[in-house]
């Protein structure tokens, strides 16, 4: 003999059941495909901003043409820079050195393409007249130029 009894239990069929789960996996996916999405265009951002700097970097050319040492105001050198490079550039320190003096002079110069800059620094070199003098000059994107001159 069966029972049968007067309340019947109620359930999820299996329909619902997959409409909520297929629910929840295409909410989680369009999640998951916009972070990535947000995450691979800030990575761009940063890859674009390094490739500029570095092949601006490379396209930065500056020659130093004349290093002067002034013998009628002692004391003074006078230098030529080039920009013989297609972009500009700023030119952040001018460094004279030798073997007993060491001295920067930080500016902020700003060199167009094919612009020549002519700058008259204080040196002492006339105590030590044969020393030869080491000219570097550093550029706001790193690029170090040199040369060396004797008065």
């Amino acid at each position: 003999m069966t029972y049968h009894c007067g309340r019947s239990r109620r359930g999820l069929s299996t329909v619902v059941t997959g409409v909520i789960m297929l629910s929840a996996v295409a909410v989680l996916g369009t999640m998951i495909v916009a972070w990535s999405n947000s995450s691979l265009f800030s990575h761009q951002q940063v890859l674009t901003s390094t490739l500029t700097t570095n092949v601006n970097k490379i396209k930065e050319s500056l020659m130093i043409e004349n290093v002067w040492f002034n013998t009628t105001n002692t004391g003074y050198v006078n230098i030529t820079l080039n920009n013989v490079g297609t972009i500009g550039f700023n030119v952040t320190e001018i460094r004279l050195t030798s073997t007993y003096l060491d001295q920067i002079n930080s500016t902020n110069v700003p060199m167009l393409p094919n612009e020549i800059y002519s700058v008259s620094t204080n040196y002492p070199w006339e105590s030590q007249p044969t020393v030869p003098v080491k000219v570097i000059i550093t550029t706001a994107r790193g690029n170090i130029f040199k040369t060396e001159a004797a008065p």
